[in-house]
């Protein structure tokens, strides 16, 4: 080999060395520069206790230790009263088996004030394979917390209070229905009876909606099964109280499906106009049965009721009838902004659908 190509060589492993450590030198400044806590340390035979070894300037400046205050010993000094144990063990379990940690708990500073963390652990191996050092990256989300804290404690607060309102619009409502009711008492006209009864049932399927509402932790949605058979115990009682014909049944076909409050309320009055009808009109003393269905399909409600009855009258005018519950099935059927029909079909068919609103 000749001194040339000796001088060569030379100057090549000079200048990977010295490339090297440039390249550690930049890679020490990104550590010490980033505003995420960096923590190296040994990889001791049992989990647990790990020595650190280097620590970043961000930690010293989030947690208040020095680096010498830290160098030699176990991070478990940075646990408290506040620390998850279930995530300690986690990171046990992981690391005890080579796997990569992260994890969300409370540490503490040096002046004893928690902090939010989350962090994550990965091994680091040597050319055999084997594991010598632990690398922790580590982000402070105090400051994020506390505001997703704070905004849970505002949501609470705002439910908490939604609750309270329907609670008292139920309870107000209530008390409507019980005036309604001291006014039949008094009256001995059949035709006032029966009016005051139809705006009390009306009242009730409002209230019932409240009721649901102030029950749930949606509080912008009601389950339109549960809430379609409580109106329909609800009227059956109602209308047995009042002494309609005991001898009617229901077949209900409900999908669990979630409406708004804005379309509740209307479909329910317009459920109850057409049970109201059917058993003020549609049978004999022999009963019969009255048919519930309520689907979705492609972002669209479709409800049909129907009856086994009479059927509607021949001379029946929908459009320009004087019936007061016909005219308001006709105005909350626009208030949803829904296709519906109203026929004569071995009984009285009615069928609507609307789209689900936001």
């Amino acid at each position: 080999m000749t001194k040339h190509t000796i001088d060569k060589l030379q100057k090549n492993i000079s200048d990977g060395r010295d490339s090297g450590k440039k390249i550690s030198s930049i890679l020490l400044k990104a550590i010490e520069t980033t505003s995420e806590m960096v923590v190296v340390t040994d990889a001791p035979d049992k989990i647990g206790n790990e020595q650190v070894i280097f620590v970043n300037k961000a930690f010293e400046r989030i947690t208040q230790y020095s680096r010498d205050e830290v160098v030699g010993k176990s991070l478990s000094f940075l646990q408290g009263p506040k620390t998850d144990p279930e995530v300690i063990e986690d990171l046990i379990q992981k690391l005890n088996t080579n796997q990569r940690f992260e994890g969300e708990t409370f540490n503490y500073k040096k002046d004893g004030t928690p902090y939010r963390v989350r962090w994550s652990i990965d091994p680091i191996y040597n050319e055999e394979g084997d594991i010598t050092h632990y690398v922790s990256v580590q982000r402070d989300l105090t400051e994020d917390w506390e505001r997703e804290q704070k905004m849970k404690e505002m949501i609470e607060e705002r439910e908490t209070l939604i609750k309270e309102t329907h609670h008292r619009i139920k309870n107000n409502l209530a008390t409507i229905t019980g005036l309604l009711e001291l006014q039949i008492m008094k009256t001995d006209s059949q035709e006032v009876t029966d009016v005051l009864s139809e705006s009390m049932n009306r009242v009730q399927s409002i209230a019932s909606i409240h009721e649901k509402l102030y029950q749930t932790d949606g509080l912008a949605s009601i389950k339109l099964e549960s809430y379609i058979h409580d109106l329909v115990d609800q009227l059956s009682k109602s209308m047995e109280n009042l002494g309609g014909n005991s001898n009617i049944s229901f077949d209900l076909n409900l999908a669990p499906i979630s409406l708004s409050t804005s379309q509740a309320v209307p479909l329910g009055l317009i459920l109850n106009e057409l049970i109201t009808n059917a058993n003020k009109h549609a049978f004999d003393e022999d009963g019969g049965i009255i048919s519930i269905s309520c689907s979705e399909k492609d972002n669209q409600i479709h409800v049909t009721v129907s009856d086994n009855g009479k059927g509607l009258p021949d001379n029946l005018d929908i459009q320009n009838t004087s019936s007061l519950g016909l005219k308001l099935i006709e105005t909350l059927s626009n208030q949803l902004d829904a296709e519906h029909t109203l026929r004569s079909e071995n009984g009285v068919h009615f069928e609507m659908k609307f789209n689900i609103g936001e």
